[in-house]
């Protein structure tokens, strides 16, 4: 069976999909440096610990992509799946270079400590923020990022374009959109939310609440992006993302319903670099992979939810 390398393994969506390509047969081996700048490293030891109760035959490096790479530990490899980035936006417009080194020389790294003759195809998990403040279009949409790590992450997309056409390797392109679901990273919004109701805390709202996302559970993107192995093409980018669109203040009313409790809006300013709106544009992905974003958003958010209460997170 094909040998298969997760970078970011232990994250949100890392070790979901590690899991994932486990259950298919895959020789999977994750690799993670567990940072712990933008929220604690524990959660990530703790995602890992789940994932080797479900795979126990996973295996892990744990290793700084930043850093000097020894090509002998990365060869042999038939598929990368390269997640290990730093995300969020209001660390990234204090910490450039945290966000230069871990989204762009990181990537550069890892494709020249590859074995290129063995590689079938790498895959670079990027975002939605390359796009912009508006995703209305399709994957030949204009890319104008207004963020720091939107920029980061484009440049991560190029430097491998790059790279495969000098060195004449595959590679294909996913942009997710707005993931959430069980293991969610505590600094993103929906388990900031899930948190503050159940304890009656006070929720800062950026803006006026009514910025919308194609919020996509990450179950379902994961098996987009296992379904990209037999079935993208090369060179090409595909925008995983769910169908439908909802307002920051549509999912609290949602968990309000859910728990049972009141949310406390306090309205803050405008984040600086945050999207207004994105929509479904997975058309491509759903036609080439047959990806199908089938988790409606009360059900994504109820597993969420009680992941949440069980995990204390």
């Amino acid at each position: 069976m094909a040998q298969v390398l997760v970078t970011g393994a232990a994250g949100f969506i890392g070790s979901h999909l590690c899991e994932a390509l486990a259950a298919q047969g895959y020789e999977v081996t994750g690799l993670d440096c567990f940072m712990g700048e933008l929220y604690p490293s524990e959660q990530k030891r703790k995602n890992w610990l789940d994932v080797k109760k479900t795979s126990p035959n996973v295996d892990l490096l744990e290793l700084d992509l930043r850093g000097e790479l020894d090509p002998k530990v990365f060869s042999g490899f038939d598929y990368v799946f390269h997640l290990a980035a730093m995300p969020g936006l209001s660390l990234s417009w204090t910490n450039f270079s945290l966000y230069s080194d871990c989204n762009s020389l990181a990537t550069n790294n890892l494709i020249n400590a590859l074995d290129l003759m063995t590689l079938k195809k790498f895959f670079y998990i990027s975002t939605s923020s390359v796009y912009g403040e508006i995703v209305d279009g399709d994957e030949k949409s204009t890319l104008k990022p207004i963020s720091p790590y939107g920029v980061t992450k484009l440049a991560g997309e190029n430097l491998l374009s790059a790279y495969a056409r000098a060195k004449s390797f595959e590679f294909s392109i996913l942009r997710l959109f707005s993931v959430y679901g069980p293991r969610q990273r505590s600094d993103m919004a929906f388990n900031i939310f899930v948190r503050k109701i159940l304890s009656g805390e006070q929720i800062d709202i950026f803006g006026d609440g009514t910025q919308s996302r194609a919020n996509t559970y990450v179950l379902d993107v994961v098996e987009g992006i296992v379904s990209a192995i037999g079935k993208s093409r090369n060179s090409e980018v595909y925008n995983i993302c769910g169908i439908n669109a909802y307002s920051v203040l549509d999912v609290i009313e949602k968990l309000e319903k859910i728990s049972g409790k009141k949310a406390h809006l306090n309205f803050i300013a405008e984040r600086l670099g945050d999207q207004k709106k994105t929509q479904n544009v997975g058309a491509k992905a759903k036609k080439e992979l047959g990806f199908e974003s089938k988790t409606e958003l009360e059900i994504g958010l109820l597993e969420q939810y009680q992941w949440q209460i069980s995990n204390s997170l």
